[in-house]
């Protein structure tokens, strides 16, 4: 039990980079013909993830001055510290039932896929420490090991029910079928957007408003451009994070926002092609195993079950991220009741705003709307689950930084998790 707890483990440490591709290799090469080209396509695949998660890091550290200057003029004092990966990954291999877990969702999954209930096959298998993370929850409120694997199951059941209605999003607007997507805390975002274009839906003026993405880059011409938009935005990003010394010094203001520019348009330039690298090797694949499952299996469309990070590159996605990851972190100093400082995971709001613009069919108004109504969500989750979570790491001896009381994670914290807490929480303390 332990040596599979540890090849677990080690297959969490590698990451979806990895993961993903080497899985679709393996169905690409029992559906497809040609094992060459299938291999070709997953080498794509894996070259594209490679440069998208190698341009997320310098995208969110990109944000690091901005951020700082963001911070230091709000004067507010955050108490809880954003860990990120390392504290879900401490808590999710804190609980004894980890292996149990594993088998219980992929038995989930073949169950509800035999009886209809769902359409997706979920080969996202890193993304399950998201229901590790949750049963160790559970069991450290309860300490009993059935109610942990019994909640992660309920929110994995319905995780992929709602995988399986925001899959028509992702063929619709991103233009990738056969697939759907299974992190559990992005997927359970998926209704808030829905809900709110609903809304808009209904207000007669508003309604009738609309500004797509497509449209803007082609009225705007040249400064739709990717290297033109980026070293625009940079440029101005830069006058703002020196804005107190660039009357003092312009010259040496001008020249730091002249450098941002330029780096931030590097980062336009170079997303998009590892995006449709990513596209080039997954489509093919994809098209494979979906003829292979209607001739073999069923006729009935099924999707595959992947992480957010697929998306994630979409030009659209990265062009909002822009306005939202610093947005993010100004949000934090002047919400009530917000006591976390956006950090570790700033490079999830990416994966979050994913379906802000899926919903919205890449709607630039109604995609802002949404994300600044998320943002608040995701903060205000984060910030009462820090109790709990402190309370997990601080008995695994983990230490947190002397400037912070608590530490918790916008990535690990879960809305449906949270939802369910605080249902179930009168039931929960009965076995405390």
């Amino acid at each position: 039990m332990q040596t599979a707890q540890r090849v677990f483990e080690s297959i969490i440490s590698i990451g979806p980079v990895i993961i993903i591709p080497f899985l679709l290799l393996i169905l690409g090469l029992i559906a497809g013909k040609r094992p060459l080209r299938t291999l070709l396509h997953s080498i794509f695949v894996l070259l594209g993830l490679i440069l998208i998660s190698l341009v997320f890091t310098i995208f969110i550290n990109f944000f690091e001055p901005l951020i700082n200057t963001i911070v230091m003029q709000s004067g507010r004092n955050f108490q809880v510290i954003d860990m990120g990966m390392a504290l879900s990954e401490n808590i999710a291999f804190d609980a004894p039932m980890i292996i149990e877990t594993i088998l219980a969702i992929i038995g989930l999954n073949v169950f509800m896929l035999l009886l209809r209930l769902t359409r997706t096959i979920n080969i996202d298998i890193w993304n399950f420490w998201i229901f590790l993370l949750i049963g160790s929850v559970i069991y450290a409120l309860t300490n009993i090991r059935w109610m942990g694997i019994l909640i992660s199951l309920i929110i994995a059941a319905i995780t992929l029910i709602f995988s399986d209605i925001y899959a028509p999003h992702i063929s619709h607007y991103y233009g990738i079928k056969g697939i759907s997507i299974t992190q559990s805390q992005t997927i359970s975002l998926a209704p808030i957007p829905h809900i709110i274009n609903i809304v808009l839906n209904k207000i007669p003026k508003i309604k009738k408003i609309h500004v797509f993405y497509e449209e803007i880059l082609y009225k705007l011409g040249f400064f739709a451009e990717p290297m033109a938009m980026g070293f625009i935005l940079g440029f101005l990003m830069g006058i703002f994070t020196r804005y107190r010394t660039i009357i003092s010094n312009p010259g040496s203001g001008l020249l730091y926002s002249i450098t941002t520019g330029l780096r931030l348009a590097v980062i336009m330039i170079v997303m998009p092609r590892a995006f449709n690298l990513l596209m080039k090797g997954l489509v093919p694949i994809l098209d494979d195993i979906g003829s292979f499952i209607q001739r073999r299996i069923t006729k009935k469309q099924l999707y595959i079950g992947l992480d957010p990070i697929m998306l994630a590159g979409h030009p659209a996605v990265i062009g909002l991220s822009v306005l939202m990851v610093p947005l993010t972190v100004y949000i934090a100093t002047i919400l009530p009741g917000d006591t976390i400082l956006p950090s570790s995971d700033l490079i999830f709001i990416p994966f979050f705003i994913i379906w802000a613009v899926a919903v919205s069919k890449g709607d630039i108004i109604r995609s802002i709307i949404s994300a600044v109504i998320l943002i608040p969500i995701i903060l205000w989750v984060a910030t009462d689950m820090a109790d709990i979570y402190t309370t997990i790491i601080l008995n695994n001896n983990f230490e947190i930084t002397e400037t912070f009381s608590k530490a918790s994670s916008l990535g690990g914290s879960n809305v449906l998790l949270w939802i369910l807490l605080q249902i179930l929480r009168p039931i929960l303390n009965l076995f405390a």
